[in-house]
């Protein structure tokens, strides 16, 4: 994986969620139903401002290219949200499956907030999740948050969680990468990081 988190998306980001579930409608007529499928995640559109093609816009140019083949990773964006201290918070407990995790480590009474992100690493890879409801970690340092989408990996007991700064990993998305240098000797960049299944 090729780390780009320093790379400023100042320009914008696009996230989504990525559904492989679905409505199953009856044909004649009766209750529509849910069905929801393992594998939902994220995407995100990044733009980068415009950079002087040298050194700056050479450097990310080769970097984004690496990643076309080795996948990155990307800081997420949570635009005007902070974190505050929430202490070096793990998972407490083996998880197999769900949307349930309890953590441990945080800082004592820590506020977890609707819609927050987190990233959970398991076996070496990142995975992003945002948090279901307000909930209030306990004076230990204990809670358990429900998250969307589903989990997509089982999770081990210590597995290390990032509430302050969340990262997605994945894929560029398409079959190409590719730039455009204007005339000024700058180039904007624009690609799509989709998470790895």
């Amino acid at each position: 994986m090729i780390d780009l988190t320093d790379l400023e998306l100042t320009g914008g980001t696009t996230p989504r969620l990525l559904d492989w579930g679905g409505e199953l409608v009856p044909p004649f007529g009766g209750v529509t139903q849910r069905l929801d499928r393992l594998g939902s995640r994220h995407s995100v559109d990044c733009v980068a401002p415009a950079r002087a093609m040298e050194p700056n816009g050479r450097l990310w140019i080769a970097r984004l290219k690496r990643a076309k083949r080795e996948g990155a990773i990307i800081a997420f964006p949570q635009v005007g949200f902070d974190p505050g201290n929430p202490g070096t918070p793990v998972v407490a407990a083996a998880v197999t499956a769900g949307n349930t995790v309890p953590l441990s480590g945080l800082t004592s009474g820590y506020r977890l907030h609707e819609g927050q992100w987190l990233t959970i690493f398991h076996a070496g890879r990142r995975y992003l999740y945002s948090i279901n409801t307000e909930i209030v970690g306990t004076s230990s340092g204990t809670a358990t948050i429900q998250v969307t989408p589903f989990l997509r990996t089982q999770l081990s007991q210590g597995d290390v969680i990032n509430l302050s700064e969340p990262e997605m990993e994945g894929w560029l998305a398409g079959d190409e990468f590719a730039w455009s240098p204007d005339t000024d000797r700058t180039v904007s960049l624009k690609f799509t990081v989709t998470e790895r299944a």
